[in-house]
């Protein structure tokens, strides 16, 4: 009896679609350059430059928002292993937990205003996953994690005797 690996992938939620960045920071880019040089031609020409830094800065935390919103994190378990992958660009790492010592941890936060914090790993080595989760969301997935690897011990087990 084969027991396939189980997956789960956890990314942020990304509610504007990535092509649509493009298209919506073009228009807005558009309509404050119009506004801006309407005002110039009136007179008031100070508007400008403060209009092309507010752009320049807008333009720079899209990217910014952008770029840290691009990720996936993986964590698959099979019969021997728990594997965690981070997968962003020109940032992936990769970590690997014995089945039958991994454990999974939510631990709480140092200050209550702070989320928990989910954690798979051994004795010594820890891995936190699920930044981008809320706090339901962080807890289930720790409730789901935990009755798929008792699941894999189990059935080794099983299969074993």
């Amino acid at each position: 009896m084969a027991l396939e690996t189980t997956e789960f992938t956890i990314r942020p939620n990304a509610s504007f679609p990535r092509p649509g960045w493009p298209w919506f920071l073009g228009l807005l880019v558009f309509v404050s350059l119009l506004i801006a040089l309407r005002f110039a031609w009136l007179g008031f020409w100070m508007i400008l430059p403060f209009t092309l830094l507010e752009l320049a800065f807008l333009m720079a935390m899209v990217w910014l928002v952008k770029n840290r919103a691009n990720f996936v994190e993986k964590v698959s378990i099979s019969r021997e292993q728990v594997i965690i992958e981070h997968l962003q660009k020109n940032k992936d790492a990769q970590w690997s937990f014995p089945l039958y010592w991994s454990r999974v941890e939510l631990r709480k936060p140092g200050h209550r205003w702070y989320p928990h914090r989910l954690l798979i790993g051994t004795s010594g080595k820890w891995v936190e996953i699920g930044q981008c989760l809320n706090e339901e969301e962080r807890a289930g997935l720790a409730d789901a994690i935990r009755t798929e690897i008792n699941r894999q011990k189990t059935v080794e087990v099983t299969r074993n005797a």
